[in-house]
């Protein structure tokens, strides 16, 4: 839609002459929009100037103004990624992280190996959809891995750091869930340092923390671990949101997965669903942290 219309009320113009000695009035006259958009415009005398006569003729147009267009045309660009729901899974070497993180997705994604050196390097993620929910399982480097390890200790402990740091600054997806993974002869006060380090100073007690115990294969009960050393954990300082006693031996006989790696399976996605938290801003600390146990064998599938 033009600024002015056919229909302009009057309009003053006023014509200048520049001097030496400043700016003076040499002609003024009243017109219209309507006659400037004429084809001939409108042409005016001015007065003499030097002895010279001067004419001017004023002309106007119409210009359609384009909108400025956005910088896509896809909305697709403009929306905001939806941020992933980061499970970060962490241990020393040997500890079965790989392994764990089979047994919840039920695929073998993760490479595994049987001895005493780790057989992830790098931060690896996995998605899996638990109960319709989307979740990223984050294996890292094992901890405490001898000079000759595929990934050395400080190196580890490192390149943890680093991906907790990033995930804990706001601008980031974030984390929903720490799983401390660790093998079942693990004796609680060995669990103490690894807590504070990674969980109490870097995630300050604001992300929920789950135990996993790994190597019950031979176990008939396997919630025994905790019966004999949860209370231990406790007085240590070491609070956990809940924690599963589990097997994830990888062996799949003729029928397909073993029933007792299908029953972890079932508790280990339980456990994510039920403790994952999307403000990482809560404190979890003890006075907000129940000990839970997962004896279920239902799935959530």
């Amino acid at each position: 839609m033009p600024i002015f219309s056919r229909t302009s009320k009057t309009i003053h113009l006023e014509i200048r002459a520049l001097y030496e000695s400043g700016p003076e009035p040499v002609g003024a006259f009243e017109t219209t929009f309507e006659q400037l958009l004429g084809h001939d415009g409108q042409s005016i005398t001015l007065p003499a100037i030097n002895s010279q006569d001067i004419s001017l003729t004023l002309k106007a147009q119409r210009s359609k103004i384009t909108p400025h267009a956005p910088s896509s045309s896809n909305p697709e660009h403009t929306r905001p990624r939806p941020r992933e729901r980061n499970v970060v899974i962490f241990g020393e070497t040997g500890a079965g992280k790989s392994s764990l993180i089979n047994t919840i997705t039920r695929h073998p994604l993760a490479g595994t190996s049987n001895d005493a050196h780790g057989c992830t390097s790098t931060s690896e993620r996995y998605p899996v959809e638990i109960s319709g929910q989307k979740f990223v399982l984050i294996d890292t480097p094992g901890l405490n891995e001898g000079s000759a390890g595929t990934v050395p200790a400080a190196k580890a402990q490192k390149r943890l750091k680093s991906l907790l740091r990033e995930l804990m600054d706001s601008r980031s997806d974030e984390i929903g869930l720490l799983v401390y993974c660790v093998r079942s002869a693990t004796h609680p006060r060995t669990l103490v340092k690894a807590y504070n380090k990674f969980y109490s100073e870097i995630c300050h007690n604001k992300v929920p923390i789950v135990l996993v115990v790994t190597g019950l294969e031979n176990e008939q009960d396997r919630e025994s671990w905790w019966n004999t050393n949860g209370e231990d954990c406790g007085s240590r300082g070491v609070h956990f949101a809940s924690h599963a006693c589990v097997t994830t031996r990888q062996e799949v006989d003729h029928q397909g997965i073993p029933d007792d790696v299908a029953e972890s399976s079932g508790i280990l996605r339980n456990l994510i669903v039920d403790n994952y938290s999307e403000d990482s801003t809560v404190d979890t600390s003890r006075s907000n942290c129940i000990a839970g146990a997962w004896c279920a064998s239902s799935s959530r599938d």
